[in-house]
């Protein structure tokens, strides 16, 4: 097999890879090296250290290029409004409370005492608990 089928080949293994952690810094090399490996192929080159050299400018070009665009996006995505609203949860067992289908720990209003199955309040604050209260 020719030296510009290994480069593809590794190419193409870069951007699988990529599928797995999932961090867009192989992709770009991997397009980079499946790209130089293609036309090394393709023009019947045996020079591997050239094309690898190519392969790695151009996913570092590319990296640059799209990292940008790619983080812009990510920035303007909207917030998660899950725990954003007020609802209706269900007490259950171990101080834990079923809102909008995950169980969450509460704090209530101090004395405030609730019955497994009790239907309540439910408001969100800081943190990974809810308040809850009486209906």
């Amino acid at each position: 097999m020719e030296v510009g089928a290994w480069v593809l080949i590794a190419g193409v293994a870069l951007v699988a890879l990529e599928l797995v952690t999932g961090g867009f810094y192989l992709l770009w090399y991997g397009i980079g090296l499946a790209v130089s490996g293609a036309i090394g192929w393709a023009i019947g080159s045996d020079e591997w250290a050239w094309q690898i050299a190519i392969g790695m400018a151009i996913g570092l070009v590319l990296m640059i290029v799209f990292r940008k665009r790619l983080v812009r996006k990510r920035k303007n995505e909207p917030k998660d409004e899950f725990l954003l609203e007020e609802g209706e949860g269900t007490i259950k067992e171990g101080d834990l409370v079923e809102f909008r289908g995950t169980l969450w720990r509460y704090d209530a209003e101090v004395g405030a005492q609730f019955a497994v199955g009790e239907r309540v309040n439910v408001r969100p604050q800081p943190g990974a608990r809810v308040l809850v209260r009486k209906k």
